[in-house]
C-alpha cells in the first residue's frame, strides 16, 4: 500500500524503494520479538525473544501499518496535559545484532520506525530525540562519544542512516529523519529535538571561519584544567551578584583567569591562515593543528554552579556569545585580559554584555529554521537554556512560533521553584524536580513534590528517571518500585508522564549519571558515550502496565481539573495517596513507597466513605500472585511497594464490573 501525498513524500520514496529491492535484495533481520507488534506473521525463525524476518517484507508490513492506521485525531486539540511523552537516542533505542554477526549494529532511523505502532499503545504523543547531530570525535567519551558534542547542527550523524537505503537514487540520511517524522505525524506523535545552543563541539566545524565564536585557554594549561574553588562559599552556589566580588578576589580565580588566550586569529594571523592552509589542503583536524602550531586549544566547559565537584566536559567548549565584558564584572578584571568563561559569564541571562556575537546569533536562528523547516519538527527542548541572554531567547522563541503557533518548548530547568520564569521566557513545559525527587522517595518528599505540582505555570516532566539520572531499576526496590512509581507518576497534576527508552522494559544500565548519581563516580559503560543496547529480551516488560495506565489516563483523567486535586493528609506511614474529585467521580492514585512491608489504609477521606471503587492499574500485575486488593477490617492492604489507581463512579458501578475493572467491596 502506498499513500502518495506532500506529508508522507520522504516515507513514500522510502516505501517505493523497498518495494523494489524487495524481490532482488533478500535480507535477513534478527530483531526482538518485542518490537512486532503489529502482528506480523512471515516470521522465519524463532530463538528465544529473538525473531529473524526479511528486512524488506517486514519494514515494508510496518509501514503499511503506519499508513492504515493514520490518526484520525483532530491536531489542533493537542494538549501538553494529557500527553505522555517518549525520549529516545536513536543510535541506542534500536541497536541490535541485526545479522548475528557478535556486534551491535546502530540504531537508525528507519529501523526506529518499527517501534512506533509500540510507543502508540504505550499512549505516546510526544517523541522527544536527543541529539541526531553528527558529533565530534576528538575528546570522545567512552568508545563512541557524546551525542551533545555537536560538530555540525547542519550535519547528522552518519550512524543513524540504514544500510538497507545505501543504493537509495538521491535519498539522504535528511530523508530518513523525515521520513521518521512523517511516520510519527501519521499516529499523530510531534517530534521535539534537542537544540543545544550554549555549547559545541571543541573542534567545531565554523572554526576556520569564526574562530572567536568560542573561548581559548593555552595548551600547556589543559592537563589539570577545572574552574576555580571559592573557599569562602559553599558546595554548589549559584554565581548571584552578591558572589561576584567573593569569586573574582579569589586567588584561585585569578590564576584561572591567566590560562585564557586571544584566538588564534587575534594572537597570530599570518600563522593562523597558514594553519588554515594546511588544514583544507590535507585534510588534517583543525583544532590538532592549532595545538600543534599556534600553542593554544579551545577551552572545556564546566558547570556554571560554584564550588560544583562535577568533572569539566572535555569534548566540548562554550559559544562566546557577547564580544565584551558584563559591565557588572569590569570593576573586576583588567582591560585587556582574553575572553574567558567562568560562573557568571556562562549565564548570559544575568550577566549579558552590550555588543551581542550578532553573527553567531544568526547562526543559531539558522539552525533553528533549518531543523524546523528541514525535518517538519513539532518543536525543541532547549538544552541549557536559562542560560542564555534574554533577547536572544526571546528573539529564537518568536522565531520557532512563527514557522508553528503550537511548537512544544521545554526547559530544561532542574527545579520547580523557577516555573514562572519558565513560562515568562515562552517554555509550555520543563524538566522539573522529578528527577531529583525519585532519588530521595521517602513520603514527606513526595508529598511535598504532588503539592508543588499543582501550584505550576506549565507542565513538568513526571519520570522515575530521565537520560541524565540513573535507571530507576537500579535503585533499592528495583523492578517493583520502576512500575510503582510508573504508576504513581502517570496522573499527577501539571506532570507530563515521561519515558526514558528502555524504561518499558526495566533496563537497568544508564544512557547517563549526571544527575543524582548512585555509582559512587563508577566507570559504567553510559550509552551517552558507549555503544550499548537496550535489554529488549528483558523477562517481564512494562509494557502490559504502561497499555493499560494510557487506557485509564484517556478515559478518565480528561474529566478532571488540575484544580480538582487533593493530597490526603492523614495516611499511614510510607503511603502517598492523591485523588481527584468532580460531580460525584472520584480518581485515587497512591502508593506504598515500603519495599517489605504492608500498610492499611482507611479509604475514606476526612470520614466521608468514598466507596466502591473499580480498580483500574495495579503496579503488582504481573510481579506476583494475588491480584485483587486485599480487605481487612473496612481498611485496603496496600502491599509492599503496590501503586494502585481506583475509580468511584457510582453512575457506572453496575456497568463495569468486566475485565480488569474489578470491584472493591470495602466490606472484610
Amino acid at each position: 500500500m502506498k499513500l502518495l501525498n506532500r506529508e508522507t513524500e520522504h516515507l513514500d520514496r522510502i516505501y517505493q524503494y523497498l518495494k523494489e529491492r524487495q524481490s532482488t535484495q533478500q535480507q535477513d533481520l534478527w530483531i526482538p520479538a518485542l518490537w512486532n507488534t503489529t502482528d506480523y506473521t512471515e516470521v522465519l525463525e524463532e530463538r528465544g525473544r529473538e525473531i529473524r524476518v526479511e528486512a524488506h517484507s517486514y519494514l515494508l508490513h510496518v509501514i503499511d501499518h503506519l499508513l492504515e492506521t493514520a490518526s484520525t485525531e483532530d491536531h489542533e486539540a493537542f494538549s501538553l496535559e494529557q500527553s505522555v511523552m517518549y525520549t529516545s537516542l536513536i543510535r541506542y533505542s534500536t541497536a541490535w545484532d541485526v545479522n548475528h554477526d557478535g556486534e551491535i549494529e546502530s540504531g537508525t532511523f528507519l529501523r526506529f520506525m518499527v517501534l512506533l505502532p509500540m510507543l502508540k499503545q504505550m499512549g505516546v504523543n510526544v517523541l522527544y530525540l536527543l541529539p541526531v547531530s553528527k558529533y565530534s570525535e576528538i575528546n570522545m567519551k567512552g568508545d563512541i562519544g557524546s551525542p551533545y558534542a555537536v560538530q555540525n547542527m547542519f550535519e547528522l550523524d552518519p550512524q543513524l542512516h540504514d544500510p538497507l537505503l545505501d543504493h537509495m537514487e538521491n535519498g539522504s540520511l535528511h530523508d530518513e529523519l523525515r521520513a521518521l517524522v512523517e511516520g510519527c505525524h501519521l499516529l499523530n506523535i510531534k517530534v521535539v529535538h534537542d537544540f543545544i545552543p550554549r555549547v559545541t563541539a571543541k573542534d567545531a566545524a565554523f572554526l576556520a571561519e569564526h574562530p572567536d565564536w568560542v573561548y581559548w585557554i593555552r595548551l600547556e594549561e589543559l592537563e589539570g584544567f577545572k574552574p576555580p574553588h571559592i573557599p569562602e562559599l559553599s558546595f554548589f552556589e549559584e554565581c548571584t551578584p552578591d558572589k561576584l566580588e567573593t569569586v573574582y578576589r579569589s586567588e584561585e580565580t585569578h590564576t584561572f583567569l591567566q590560562k585564557f588566550s586571544p584566538s588564534p586569529d587575534q594572537l597570530n594571523p599570518v600563522l593562523w591562515e597558514q594553519v588554515k592552509r594546511i588544514s583544507q589542503q590535507t585534510g588534517a583536524n583543525l583544532l590538532r593543528l592549532v595545538e600543534e602550531h599556534m600553542g593554544i586549544t579551545t577551552s572545556p566547559a564546566h558547570s556554571d554552579w560554584i564550588n560544583d565537584v562535577q568533572p569539566i566536559w572535555t569534548d566540548i567548549t562554550f559559544y562566546r556569545l557577547y564580544k565584551d565584558t558584563c559591565p557588572q564584572v569590569l570593576p573586576y578584571v583588567s582591560e585587556n585580559k582574553p575572553p574567558y568563561v567562568l560562573f557568571d559569564t556562562i549565564k548570559c541571562n544575568l550577566y549579558p554584555g552590550e555588543e551581542p556575537n550578532q553573527e553567531l546569533w544568526d547562526y543559531l536562528e539558522q539552525a533553528v529554521r533549518f531543523y524546523m523547516s528541514s525535518y517538519g519538527l513539532d518543536g525543541f527542548r532547549v538544552d541549557i537554556g536559562h542560560t542564555l541572554p534574554v533577547p536572544l531567547l526571546d528573539h529564537l522563541f518568536k522565531v520557532i512560533r512563527e514557522l508553528n503557533p503550537h511548537a512544544i518548548l521545554i526547559s530544561e530547568d532542574l527545579f520547580n521553584r523557577n516555573h514562572r520564569q519558565a513560562a515568562a521566557s515562552g517554555y509550555n513545559m520543563m524538566l522539573g524536580s522529578g528527577w531529583q525527587v525519585m532519588s530521595e522517595l521517602t513520603k514527606p518528599v513526595l508529598t511535598h513534590y504532588v503539592e508543588e505540582l499543582k501550584e505550576l505555570s506549565l507542565q513538568a516532566f513526571a519520570c522515575a528517571e530521565t537520560p541524565d539520572t540513573p535507571r530507576i531499576t537500579s535503585r533499592p526496590g528495583g523492578v517493583q518500585l520502576a512500575r510503582a512509581i510508573t504508576v504513581f507518576n502517570h496522573f499527577l497534576p501539571h506532570g507530563t508522564p515521561f519515558i526514558t527508552t528502555g524504561l518499558e522494559v526495566n533496563e537497568k544500565q544508564p544512557l547517563n549519571c549526571g544527575l543524582a548519581d548512585n555509582t559512587n563516580g563508577a566507570d559504567i559503560p553510559r550509552a551517552f558515550f558507549n555503544k550499548m543496547k537496550i535489554d529488549w529480551e528483558h523477562d517481564g516488560s512494562m509494557m502490559d502496565l504502561l497499555k493499560q495506565l494510557q487506557a485509564c489516563k484517556r478515559r478518565y483523567q480528561t474529566k478532571f481539573r488540575t484544580q480538582d486535586c487533593q493530597v490526603w493528609g492523614q495516611t499511614p506511614d510510607d503511603v502517598v495517596i492523591y485523588t481527584y474529585e468532580r460531580e460525584g467521580l472520584t480518581m485515587l492514585v497512591g502508593i506504598n513507597l515500603n519495599m517489605e512491608e504492608a500498610r492499611l489504609v482507611d479509604l475514606a477521606d476526612e470520614g466521608q466513605p468514598v466507596f466502591p471503587y473499580l480498580k483500574l492499574v495495579d503496579s503488582m500485575e504481573s510481579v506476583q500472585s494475588g491480584r485483587d486488593l486485599e480487605i481487612v477490617s473496612g481498611r485496603m492492604r496496600w502491599k509492599p511497594g503496590q501503586a494502585v489507581v481506583l475509580v468511584s463512579d457510582p453512575n457506572k458501578m453496575e456497568k463495569e464490573r468486566e475485565g480488569d475493572e474489578k470491584r472493591i467491596d470495602p466490606v472484610a
